[in-house]
């Protein structure tokens, strides 16, 4: 006895791309932050590619070194100490580094090594005396990165926003109208009227039990989520040290004490990590004799903004 086939019934899968919104939501604020990091600091006596270089190194690894282009050239290394030639900002090469497998006491390296990301000669391969060949600086006490320090909280802006994008779907849910086959001129009337914005719907049909419409019961939250997502906004510009009272919210709807509080957080994470680059740019003065002064471009808008503001309220010397 032949065995009868069994055809499986296909089944519907719902192909979602909630990864693809979501990795265009982090990729939205890794760069939205990211360009809030580069424009934080600037080194005048660098060029922009210098500038550039070290920040970006900052933010993803946490750490440069630098050295002298000499190191490597003792040709070049001959004219520069016969005053020959003035290599100006280009005396002095950074790249990232990796430890030699030596270290002091207090578990510091005393030998790097720079690592040749392009394969270029003017980076040397021979591992470097720490703080008498190589310099090595960090942007914070933890010898992380910066973009470590606010991970967790992109990832919860990026939460937030997928849970404002699920609001939103349920607030435009349409209208779903379940009928029978005999009432569908029925509930063709009906959404006409609906289209046109009828205030009142009329229709007639034998059975009223016959004619069902579904709608979403989600309540409106989307404010209650947006007010979530500036929170995290503004904790993870406070981390960066950049000025963010008043960002998603009226200053006049803050107290003196909560603003003098938040400008207390940021003031500290800001000077933490100048001081700290300051002090590596302290010793390649000390070690490579080439001098880097730090600008604190964030501080500099701030008290920009407060001379806009003082003047705002003071025109021609006299009070408002």
């Amino acid at each position: 006895m032949a065995k009868s086939k069994v055809v499986s019934k296909p089944i519907y899968t719902f192909k979602s791309n909630a990864d693809a919104i979501r990795k265009a939501f982090r990729f939205f604020y890794n760069q939205k932050f990211f360009n809030k990091w580069m424009n934080k600091f600037d080194f005048p006596e660098l060029n922009y590619q210098q500038k550039h270089f070290i920040m970006k190194k900052f933010w993803a690894d946490g750490t440069i070194s630098c050295a002298s282009i000499t190191t490597s050239n003792k040709s070049l290394a001959g004219l520069v100490q016969a005053n020959l030639i003035d290599m100006k900002e280009n005396s002095i090469v950074f790249a990232p580094w990796s430890h030699a497998n030596r270290y002091n006491v207090y578990d510091f390296s005393t030998h790097a090594r720079m690592i040749n990301q392009r394969g270029v000669k003017f980076i040397p391969s021979r591992a470097l005396e720490v703080d008498k060949e190589i310099v090595i600086g960090w942007a914070q006490k933890n010898h992380k990165s910066v973009f470590s320090s606010i991970e967790a909280k992109l990832d919860e802006l990026v939460d937030i926003e997928m849970k404002k994008r699920v609001s939103r779907k349920s607030q435009s849910q349409p209208w779903l109208f379940v009928f029978t086959p005999e009432d569908y001129q029925t509930i063709q009337k009906m959404e006409e009227q609906i289209e046109n914005d009828d205030a009142y719907l009329f229709v007639q049909s034998e059975n009223a039990d016959k004619v069902k419409s579904i709608v979403s019961g989600a309540p409106y939250i989307i404010d209650k989520l947006e007010q979530d997502r500036q929170k995290v906004e503004n904790d993870i510009l406070t981390i960066l040290g950049v000025n963010n009272v008043g960002v998603g919210e009226k200053k006049e709807h803050l107290v003196v004490d909560e603003i003098n509080a938040n400008n207390q957080d940021i003031k500290e994470n800001s000077d933490s990590y100048a001081r700290e680059i300051k002090e590596f740019l302290g010793r390649i003065n000390s070690v490579l004799g080439y001098k880097i002064t730090l600008v604190n471009l964030s501080q500099t808008e701030e008290t920009e903004d407060e001379e806009i503001e003082d003047d705002g309220g003071n025109k021609d010397g006299m009070d408002a």
